[in-house]
Parts: structure tokens; C-alpha cells; sequence
């Protein structure tokens, strides 16, 4: 067996692009490559597909992904792992076995993991806002995160291509790394998933200061992605494919690494309490990093759950653009006649005004100074009934014949009131299971 394990980042989220994973496909030394392409909002999609046609309900760009890559990595044995199963892992799974057997390549043998699916216990799920069960709506769906232990055994078992629904991010690169050394790889592994799980942005992308990256347009539009190459106490070397341009370093890791964490003593994932208050990272070469010191310190008693729902009603999202002189005084006007005709609407619940580069992003009480020549307003507004947001629609083109002068680029939109909440489950009361498909 070999004293490591190398993962590559072949995607970070649903419309990430494809190239890397097709250059970790035929690269030296990956023994495993991840797609990460699951969030809450490519979930509630898969859901409402799902609703639809239930063979449906898995990521769009299911085929599109692995079909490039099938054929180079199978006869390379080198594992692909995926989370765009979403709310459908056996459809998924059956699709990929249905793809390879198209391209030929007898005998691939496709895992989903299933379990996830808690909508049947959702009364056992503590919320953290209970209020959303009075308001009147319906479950979409319910999910546990789930964790390694199910991927890891389908590697074992031989999987080629691994595909999940709701699972940690960090756990989908941590399975090959835990299939081979087991539980005292784990709190390192869970850490360079941890790492890799945002594919560019751990090589130079999302730099507070673009000039502090050092990279160029055409660099970014080549971002080279990650990959960790593992040793059994968890330790771990970073890089990114030769030629690749990136900005791969102790800085750019160490901010990677607090990425969406709460507390660095106590990161909660379903298999470890990591602590990453211990973690260095060291430079080797130009692109080139190792990190050590990662650890853990047992499991949370209840995983987390999310949930997908859908309250009656609708929302109504409608922008209008001024431009030229006096955009800023128009702009004004106009959006507080939208107020006034808005709260005369009955039905309207609740509704927000902002401005598109002003305001949109950091909210009402920030002062910001009015720059520019053109400016957009945006209007949200919760409604009880399609008929209703209807009517919050008319008005924003109403302002274009009975408001001031100018109003422009009008775009309007009528949707679902849909949300997603979260909260704990107890581990007992969620079940994992593999399902199997072969081409």
C-alpha cells in the first residue's frame, strides 16, 4: 500500500468550471478526485425537480461533468467522488452507470450513498427557529449532513465513481484518505477537505485585495485547482498541477482554513470535534505548502439537519435602472413611490427597497457615498397569492409611464417563498445504507 494518498479538487461548487477535473484525470499521481457541487440553493432545485419527475432530482450537469472524465480516470482506477446527487443519489447513481455503459466502459461500478433523506423524521429534528412550523407551509424535503464512514466503505468495496446527496463538504475528500488508513488519518483528512473543498479559492481566488494575489486576469481565467497529497498521521502536501498558474500559500491557507468556522477549538463535522488551533502550514516551493498539526477530540452528539420549505404565497423581485443627470433625485422618487403604493396593496406582507450598489449588499444604515451616473432600484416583496405579486409587478412598470423620467431595464420576476432552515438531529435516528449500480 502507498504511504499516501493524493485528492484532487475537480470542482468547489455547481457551476464551477469543468477543466481541472479533466486535467486531474489524466495528471500523475491522483488517486481520487472530488466534485464538490452541493449547496442549499442547488438542493431546494433538485427537491423541486424531484417534486416533478421522481427519476429527477439530481445536479443538471450530472453528464456533462463526468463524461469527460469516466473515460480517463476508470481504466486509470482512480476514484471520482460527488455530491451531485443531491436530492436524488440512486437516480444519480443509475444515470452515471447508464452514461458509462454508453461510452463503453463494462464494469464501472457506481455507489450512492443514501440515508440523508430525513423528511419521515422530521418531527425528531430540533429547529432552531420552530416559529417556521406555524407559518402555514410544507416540507420540500429534510437531510442530514451525513459523514466519511458510508464513502469510505464504497471505495473499499470498490466503488469507481461514489455519488452523494447531503453530506459534508470535507467529508467527500476525506473518504479515499480514511479508506486507506483508516481512523488515525481522520482529523487530517477532514482538514484538507476542509481545505480543498473551494477549489480556487485555496489557490488565489476570493483575495480580500486582487493586487495582493500577484495574479492576472488570464491567470484567473486558468486558476490552477488544489490537490492534497496525504500521509497516514494526517499530515499533508499541497499543490496545484505544474504550468497552472496560482497563489498557493501560508496566508491564502490559513484564511481558507477559517472559512465558515464558528469556533477553531470546536469544528463540528458528523465524525470529528476538530481543533484547528494547532494547524501550520509551511512553504515548500513556489505553489507549494504542508500542513501539520491537525486534531480532534470526539464526535457531536446530534448531526445537523436542513431543511427545505415552501410557505404559501409568493415573492415578487422586480429591478428598474436611472441613468444620466439627476439618476440619484429620480431614483428617490421613484422608489418612494413604490413604497406608497406597495403598502396600500392588501396582501403584501412585507416588502424592502434598495439600491443596487448603493445599499443592496450591505443594507439600509450604511452610508455610502452616491457615485456614478446610473443607479438600480431593487424591490422585494413577500406576497399571500401569485395574484397578489401580480400586482406588485404592474407597479414597478407603472413607473415608467406615472413616475419620473427615465426609467429603464426593467426585470421582474415572480417565484416561490421558499426557505431554508436548520437544525439538530439525534444520530440514532439517521441510517446509512450503499446502493449499487454497475455499467
Amino acid at each position: 500500500m502507498s504511504s499516501t494518498v493524493t485528492v484532487a479538487c475537480g470542482a468547489g461548487f455547481a457551476g464551477d468550471r469543468m477543466e481541472p477535473a479533466v486535467d486531474f484525470a489524466t495528471a500523475e499521481g491522483i488517486d481520487a478526485i472530488v466534485l464538490e457541487c452541493l449547496a442549499e440553493r442547488t438542493m431546494i432545485a433538485g427537491l423541486l425537480e424531484r417534486e416533478k419527475n421522481p427519476s429527477l432530482g439530481y445536479d443538471a450537469r450530472l453528464r456533462p461533468r463526468l463524461s469527460p472524465i469516466l473515460p480517463l480516470t476508470f481504466p486509470r482506477r482512480r476514484a471520482v467522488i460527488t455530491n451531485l446527487g443531491s436530492a436524488n443519489p440512486s437516480a444519480a447513481a443509475a444515470e452515471v452507470a447508464r452514461l458509462a455503459g454508453e461510452m463503453g466502459l463494462a464494469g464501472l461500478r457506481v455507489a450512492a450513498v443514501l440515508g440523508d433523506d430525513i423528511v419521515d423524521r422530521e418531527s425528531h429534528v430540533e429547529w432552531q427557529d420552530d416559529s417556521v412550523l406555524e407559518d402555514g407551509g410544507r416540507w420540500l424535503g429534510v437531510h442530514a449532513y451525513l459523514g466519511v464512514d458510508p464513502i469510505a466503505e464504497a471505495l473499499r468495496q470498490g466503488a469507481d465513481v461514489v455519488i452523494t446527496g447531503r453530506t459534508t463538504d470535507s467529508s467527500l475528500f476525506a473518504a479515499p484518505v480514511v479508506a486507506a488508513f483508516g481512523e488515525g488519518a481522520l482529523a487530517g483528512a477532514l482538514t484538507v477537505g476542509h481545505l480543498l473543498e473551494c477549489s480556487g479559492q485555496l489557490t488565489g481566488g476570493n483575495v480580500a485585495d486582487s493586487r495582493e494575489s500577484g495574479l492576472t486576469a488570464a491567470e484567473y481565467a486558468d486558476l490552477g485547482f488544489p490537490w492534497a497529497r496525504v500521509s497516514a498521521d494526517g499530515s499533508a502536501e499541497f499543490g496545484v498541477l505544474d504550468g497552472k498558474p496560482a497563489r498557493l500559500d501560508p496566508l491564502g491557507a490559513t484564511l481558507q482554513l477559517f472559512y465558515e468556522v464558528h469556533d477553531p477549538h470546536a469544528y463540528l463535522t458528523p465524525d470529528a470535534i476538530l481543533d484547528f488551533t494547532g494547524i501550520a502550514f509551511d512553504p515548500l516551493a513556489p505553489n507549494r505548502i504542508r500542513m501539520s498539526g491537525a486534531r480532534s477530540s470526539g464526535i457531536p452528539e446530534r448531526l445537523k439537519a436542513v431543511g427545505f420549505r415552501q410557505a404559501p404565497g409568493c415573492i415578487a423581485d422586480l429591478e428598474i435602472s436611472y441613468a444620466g443627470h439627476g439618476c440619484r433625485e429620480r431614483v428617490l422618487i421613484a422608489a418612494e413611490t413604490m413604497r406608497i403604493r406597495l403598502e396600500a396593496i392588501p396582501g403584501v406582507s412585507r416588502f424592502n427597497l434598495d439600491f443596487v450598489g448603493i445599499n443592496s449588499v450591505l443594507g439600509l444604515g450604511v452610508d455610502i457615498p452616491w457615485e456614478g451616473s446610473e443607479v438600480r432600484l431593487h424591490v422585494g416583496a413577500v406576497c399571500d397569492s401569485d395574484a397578489t405579486a401580480r400586482s406588485v409587478e404592474d407597479e414597478i412598470y407603472a413607473l415608467t409611464l406615472s413616475g419620473p423620467a427615465g426609467g429603464c431595464g426593467i426585470r421582474s420576476e415572480r417565484r416561490a417563498h421558499l426557505s431554508v432552515e436548520s437544525g439538530l438531529i439525534a444520530r440514532d435516528q439517521v441510517t446509512t445504507s450503499l446502493g449499487w449500480y454497475t455499467a
